[in-house]
């Protein structure tokens, strides 16, 4: 994302340029985030006690 703003103000982008720029979806950092969560969803909900506490968390907060 720094490279972005790097490249902006280097280059003089004006801010209404940069407003009407149209970014594909999910960006490079979502993908990561979803990468890491499904590594990390199946490593954690497949322990039974971990399952436990998640749940008693669960009813605990609104």
């Amino acid at each position: 994302m720094i490279g972005f703003w790097a490249l902006a103000i280097g280059a003089r982008v004006k801010m209404g340029t940069l407003a009407g720029l149209v970014l594909p979806y999910p960006t490079l950092g979502e993908t990561a985030k979803r990468a890491s969560g499904a590594y990390f969803s199946a490593k954690l909900f497949d322990n039974p006690a971990l399952k436990r506490v998640v749940r008693l968390v669960q009813r605990l907060l609104p």
